[in-house]
């Protein structure tokens, strides 16, 4: 009989034991992004980069997106600023307009600002 009580008082334990552990990750959870609401900016094919870019991205549904490239953080060529229908968007950009150097290339939304870092070298 002793031993009965002991397993159940240990299964009682074990059974707290995961229900903390799965609360504890919920609160965790709860300041997370989730990042299928957000646009994905992949990176480019080649490093470094020369000749013709495709700047490809995903929108999960229908938004307003500003493509640009910067340096120092000021935004020195704005490819695209308009209305993307949900789905994958390939934006080709000439790189000869650029001098050789490291840029910074990315998209803007009402909801996000995502960068990547590119080198040019033609």
């Amino acid at each position: 009989m002793e031993a009965i009580i002991k397993f159940l008082f240990v299964s009682f334990l074990i059974l707290l034991a995961v229900i903390g552990y799965r609360a504890l990750l919920r609160r965790f959870q709860r300041g997370h992004m989730k990042h299928k609401d957000y646009c994905e900016l992949y990176t480019l094919d080649q490093e470094p980069a020369m000749g013709e870019l495709a700047f490809y991205f995903v929108c999960p549904e229908q938004t307003n997106v500003q493509i640009a490239i910067w340096q120092n953080n000021l935004i020195i060529h704005e490819l695209a600023n308009t209305s993307y229908e949900k789905g994958g968007h390939i934006l080709r950009f000439d790189s000869t307009k650029l001098s050789n150097g490291v840029y910074y290339y990315g998209i803007i939304t009402a909801d996000q600002e995502t960068k990547k870092r590119m080198t040019i070298a033609n």
